[in-house]
């Protein structure tokens, strides 16, 4: 038995309603979960890229590392361009205007990233840093700080800046935008 063609143009019409409905309920639901994807997730998917940040008006670029657990720093890799060198820096992520080089990614990473714990702990990552010279860049100083990690509470990092074992500046962790690490 032989299929009229009338019902083959038919079924063909359907089904190609039903694809464009599919294709149109896929992108509304891609743009559902667009709406939660977060800055952190986006960080997240950057591991091992070279990023371009401004991060309150300084421009910071390298190899993103990681993401801290918290999502609330990312360790960034770079070179000093005046001498070469190798350095770290941990970088708030609230303090990130704008950022190059992060790829498109999937949104139902956000999800994902919602119910697993990832990265480095900042403050294990802080604490390994003890001894080393570092300059951080502080919200609302228009200085850096210039010293050694002499210790690390859970919410303040110790400075020793040279002027003397008993004179420690205390800086709150809140308040640290980024802190480069030369290696």
């Amino acid at each position: 038995m032989e299929i009229p063609e009338v019902w083959m143009q038919a079924q063909a019409s359907v089904q190609a309603q039903l694809d464009q409905e599919v294709v149109a309920e896929a992108a509304e639901l891609a743009e559902a979960q667009w709406s939660e994807m977060t800055l952190a997730a986006r960080l997240f998917q950057a591991r091992g890229k070279e990023v371009v940040l401004d991060v309150y008006g300084s421009c910071c670029s390298g190899i993103l590392i990681e993401l801290s657990a918290s999502g609330e720093f990312i360790l960034l890799q770079g070179i000093d361009a005046q001498t070469g060198r190798a350095y770290e820096c941990l970088i708030r992520t609230g303090c990130i205007n704008t950022a190059r080089g992060l790829p498109r990614g999937l949104a139902p990473v956000a999800e994902a990233l919602s119910r697993t714990r990832i990265g480095f702990r900042e403050g294990s990552w802080l604490r390994g840093q003890r001894g080393n010279r570092v300059v951080l860049k502080i919200h609302n100083s228009s200085q850096h700080v210039l010293g050694r990690v002499a210790a690390v509470g859970r919410d303040f990092i110790e400075i020793e800046t040279g002027d003397g074992i008993d004179v420690r500046l205390v800086v709150a962790l809140s308040s640290i935008i980024s802190m480069k690490v030369s290696s």
